[in-house]
């Protein structure tokens, strides 16, 4: 034990070394000429608050990046000879340039020969042979001209031009941020070979809009100003600084609003700000002039129009396509005299008109829910889908964001390649005839997808086969279907005491799994009609099933599951997912355990252990699920990130009505085709917050909370495939995936202990602080805290229920982390150090306390050579991952 904590820390010392040299060698090897190294920018401001990260994107001259206080890129830069470097450049272009003149010289050959053949056989044309040369001048680096270049950071030095034109800068900022008397002062302090610079701002007051007046000789623009100012309580810009950014949204803003209440063509252009300013008071009466509209007609000359209420005319759907065309569509287009659409688009022959009854049985129209769709052949979709997607209805007002919300809509339907909508104007009748172009994408695919995934680092390499039909049945329904199967590494249930915790479990692939699914996404609520429903909620029905036939040393497992769940997308931040009760999730397990795992576990008699490796049925009498996620609403004004999801999952209650009906099994278990059905509720939580903290630094933060509650006839634990696990790459990264808890549980006392700890409880925390090298290489600091726990007492793991001192029992750990950002995947590789561990006695739980009763302990149950069967609770865990942790 003793040499494992000297071995740790002669590590940490050598690293530290390492940097101390490369850091104090790169300072040395800076040219001794009238250079300075630049160490560090500050700013300090005096007067007002102002955010100092906005500022800091204006200085021209940054100081080079740091790892751990140290210059890393630059030492890199410093440590390869750059003379060395350009040598060996000359002498890889000078091979290259010969090697593409040997080819020239090749190709030059061969063409002449096929020349001679033609002009034997007296053919006009040959078919020419071209050179294919390397690239000289983006040419691939070799390793070192890709460390200094690449990764490596060529030395700042301070450059007193850019040092004035950062103040130049600051004074451009604050006059547009309103403070014209503001005073802006640059230091440089030089120390033999550094400077340090300080930017000193004193801002002054500010000018202040003390009145705002919005003019206009429209009526209709007079109106729609009261309402935006009614719908605000009072103006968005009034007692605020004279901000020209604040000016400028205050623009965009107004402008949206008049698009967004049927002002079509209102543009942020025509609106024009006009100062008077105080220089004693320091204020500015605002005038806020809006004129009319300004259009360009067909023939290039320049009128204006008044503002007016515009509404919509007609809508019509454009499937450009001819997929269901019989006969040569290229004669039937030069027979009529037709030509493209706007230049890219198919035209359309075919029509037909579609009609919304106002209710099921009657015979009126409902004229907003009609709309013409233009084809050639067959209509390959279903109008009524199409139309459900249209928020821009016929008679009624135009609204910019309808127009939006239905392109997103249109997109979202994943049955075409393209979709284009047009706004024809008519200025004489106010009105507006839509037009939507529409592009189909191909209906039914093929695709072979090999995968390498990393779940809580296990690793797992698998395939499947994918036909996909967007298409199914007409109206865009998509069907999946896959066969797939692969390898997957999976801890092994039982730990050995070799010190090294199965390690290796995480890189051996142990499980062989192989299996169909098929699932078909409706876009409305099934089995309802398409019409039913208010457009609002955007429904969509999603029916699953699949079967998974799964192999391991000790067992063989197979799960037979169908899902059938509604899924509603309300506004851009809100998904509810639910489901008709009793048909939500239907899952049976089926394994067959080895002799001697089997023999095992009866040894045991761990009945939560039994509970795990059975077979188990579970229909979940209804599922909700509710998600927050504010990304698509994020701007300059608020890019604080939220993402919450909550899940609730109640089970077996149904089935418990029928009770009196069923088999009763010899434990007292009620059974359903043989099989004990689980009874359970489960709710879990998940909170995840983002704050941007400049150009390229950010903090992350990750709350999870959740339980299961065991009741009737589940009399041990919650199902396996709905427990709780802590630790991993996703999770705790001071533990191995699935090995944390449960609750104060003494691990290292259980000969007997299985590496996958689950629990009924489940609280867990992470802080992340993320910052950038480059665009590639990325990095991390984080600390991660939580547990796992049981609603019962094991008799088998002491210390795991949860009781009232469970917060004495969070496990806390710290690390640091590099990503590779590839941007079409993020490779994660992370090192997490245990430093608080609820397993060991009180008083010594933290890394810095003394280990006296946890060696005592442990020499009582393995005897003296207990340093070789236990392990060192603090021993940093490495990670490996795709994406982000959360």
């Amino acid at each position: 034990m003793l040499k494992i904590q000297k071995v740790f820390k002669l590590t940490y010392f050598l690293l530290i070394s390492i940097f101390l040299i490369s850091s104090c060698k790169s300072v040395s090897t800076i040219e001794s000429s009238k250079k300075y190294l630049l160490k560090k920018n500050t700013i300090t401001i005096e007067g007002d608050h102002i955010d100092q990260s906005q500022l800091e994107s204006y200085i021209k001259q940054k100081p080079n990046s740091k790892f751990l206080g140290f210059p890393v890129r630059m030492s890199i830069y410093l440590l390869i000879d750059s003379s060395k470097v350009a040598e060996r450049r000359i002498e890889i272009n000078i091979k290259t340039k010969e090697k593409n003149n040997k080819r020239k010289e090749k190709v030059a050959r061969i063409n002449s020969k096929r020349i001679a053949k033609a002009q034997a056989k007296h053919q006009v044309f040959y078919t020419e042979r071209k050179a294919i040369l390397k690239d000289t001048l983006t040419s691939r680096r070799f390793l070192r001209e890709w460390l200094k270049y690449k990764i490596g950071e060529k030395p700042v030095y301070f450059d007193s031009s850019l040092f004035q034109k950062t103040i130049s800068q600051f004074q451009i900022y604050f006059k547009n941020k309103g403070y014209y008397d503001a005073s802006i002062l640059g230091k440089v302090k030089y120390n033999k070979k550094t400077t340090k610079v300080n930017y000193i701002i004193q801002t002054g007051k500010p000018y202040v809009i003390d009145s705002v007046l919005y003019q206009s000789e429209n009526k209709l623009i007079k109106s729609l100003v009261s309402d935006y100012l009614s719908i605000r309580n009072m103006n968005s810009i009034l007692n605020s600084r004279f901000d020209k950014d604040v000016l400028s949204s205050h623009r965009e803003e107004l402008s949206k609003f008049m698009r967004n209440n049927g002002v079509y063509g209102f543009n942020s252009s025509i609106i024009h700000f006009i100062a008077d300013t105080n220089s004693f008071k320091k204020s500015v009466q605002l005038t806020i002039q809006i004129n009319d509209r300004v259009i360009q007609s067909n023939n290039d000359s320049i009128r204006t129009i008044k503002h007016a209420l515009t509404s919509i005319n007609k809508v019509y759907f454009h499937l450009a396509d001819t997929l269901n065309y019989k006969g040569n569509f290229s004669k039937e287009l030069q027979k009529l005299g037709l030509t493209l659409v706007n230049k890219q688009f198919v035209p359309t022959l075919d029509t037909i008109v579609y009609q919304k009854l106002k209710l099921e049985h009657s015979s009126l129209v409902d004229p907003k829910r009609e709309a013409v769709f233009l084809f050639n052949g067959t209509i390959t979709l279903n109008p009524a889908i199409l139309e459900l997607q249209n928020n821009l209805e016929a008679t009624s007002i135009y609204n910019e964001s309808d127009l939006e919300k239905t392109y997103a809509r249109l997109i979202q339907l994943g049955v075409f390649q393209m979709v284009k909508p047009i706004l024809v104007e008519n200025t004489e009748t106010n009105s507006i005839d839509v037009h939507y172009y529409l592009i189909q994408s191909k209906q039914k695919v093929w695709s072979f997808s090999p995968r390498f995934t990393n779940s809580n680092s296990y690793l797992a390499l698998s395939s499947s086969i994918n036909f996909t039909n967007k298409n199914m049945f007409k109206g865009a329904e998509k069907m999946t279907f896959s066969f797939g199967g692969g390898f997957e590494s999976q801890p092994p249930v039982f730990a050995e005491l070799d010190g090294q915790l199965i390690q290796k479990a995480a890189r051996s692939f142990n499980t062989f799994e192989i299996g169909p699914s098929i699932k078909l996404e409706i876009p409305h609520l099934f089995p309802f009609g398409i019409t039913q429903f208010s457009k609002k909620i955007r429904p969509q029905t999603i029916i699953s099933t699949a079967y998974n036939y799964q192999e391991r040393a000790d067992f063989r497992r197979q799960i037979f599951q169908v899902n059938y769940f509604w899924k509603f997308f309300v506004g851009r931040t809100h998904v509810f997912q639910t489901s008709i009760p009793a048909l939500s999730v239907v899952k049976y397990v089926q394994i067959s355990n080895q002799p001697a795992f089997q023999s095992k576990l009866d040894l045991l008699n761990d009945l939560f252990l039994k509970n795990a490796y059975s077979n188990q049925f579970v229909w979940q009498d209804w599922k909700f699920t509710y998600e927050y996620n504010n990304k698509n609403r994020l701007n300059k004004k608020s890019n604080f990130l939220l993402y919450f999801n909550t899940s609730f999952d109640p089970s077996g209650n149904l089935l418990s009505l029928f009770s009196s009906s069923q088999d009763t099994l010899k434990n007292g278990q009620r059974a359903v085709f043989g099989v004990a059905y689980s009874q359970f509720i489960r709710l879990d939580n998940e909170l995840i917050c983002s704050k941007p903290l400049g150009k390229s630094k950010s903090l992350h933060a990750r709350i999870q909370l959740g339980a299961g509650k065991p009741y009737g006839n589940t009399t041990t634990s919650i199902p396996y495939d709905y427990s709780f696990f802590g630790g991993g790459a996703n999770d705790n990264r001071g533990w191995r995936s699935r090995s944390l808890g449960p609750g104060a549980y003494k691990y290292y006392l259980d000969s007997n202990r299985t590496a996958t700890q689950i629990g009924d409880i489940r609280f867990g925390g992470s802080i992340e602080y993320r910052f950038s090298f480059g665009k590639i290489i990325k990095s991390a600091a984080f600390i991660d805290a939580g547990n796992v726990w049981t609603f019962q007492e094991d008799i088998n793991r002491i210390g795991g229920q949860f009781t009232s001192n469970w917060y004495k029992e969070i496990a806390v750990s710290v690390g640091l982390g590099v990503r590779l950002d590839f941007d079409f995947f993020i490779v994660r590789f992370d090192i997490g150090m245990p430093i608080t561990n609820p397993a060991l006695p009180d008083g010594e739980k933290w890394i810095f306390q003394p280990k006296t009763k946890f060696n005592a302990e442990s020499k009582a149950v393995y005897g003296d050579d207990y340093s070789t069967l236990v392990p060192y609770p603090y021993i940093p865990n490495f990670h490996f991952g795709i994406g982000y942790p959360f």
